[in-house]
Parts: C-alpha cells; structure tokens; sequence
C-alpha cells in the first residue's frame, strides 16, 4: 500500500457588504474541490487558515492509500 497527501490551497478575500456574494462563490468552489477529490478516495486529513489583512487562505492536506 502506498499513502499519497496533496493539498488544495482557497483564497478567500475579505469583503465589504456587497462583495458578499463574490466571497460565497469563493467558499462554494472550495467545497466542490474538496468533493471532487473525495469522489476519487481523497480524505481530508487537516484544514488550515492563514488570515491576512486581504482575506483568508484554507488551505486542506488530503490523503489516500493505493495499493502497489
């Protein structure tokens, strides 16, 4: 068996009120990326957040296990 761990880094910028949207497609793309990867047996391992004065980076450590 062979353990493989990839992350997918998100950008999420900070918003004013009527950038709210934009901040929610943002977070909706991050979800769909994690669901795309565990329709291929990705696990989500850890979820980081990096805040900075422009927004905040998730970034998600994913794991799976193949056999060799």
């Amino acid at each position: 068996m062979h353990q493989q761990i990839t992350t997918v880094s998100t950008f999420v910028p900070a918003t004013t009120a009527e950038d709210r949207q934009y901040q929610g497609r943002k977070i909706a793309e991050r979800t769909e990326d994690l669901e795309a990867h565990a329709r291929t047996g990705w696990a989500l391992a850890h979820a980081a957040t990096i805040p900075g004065p422009e927004g905040v980076m998730f970034v998600d450590t994913l794991t799976r296990t193949t056999e060799q």
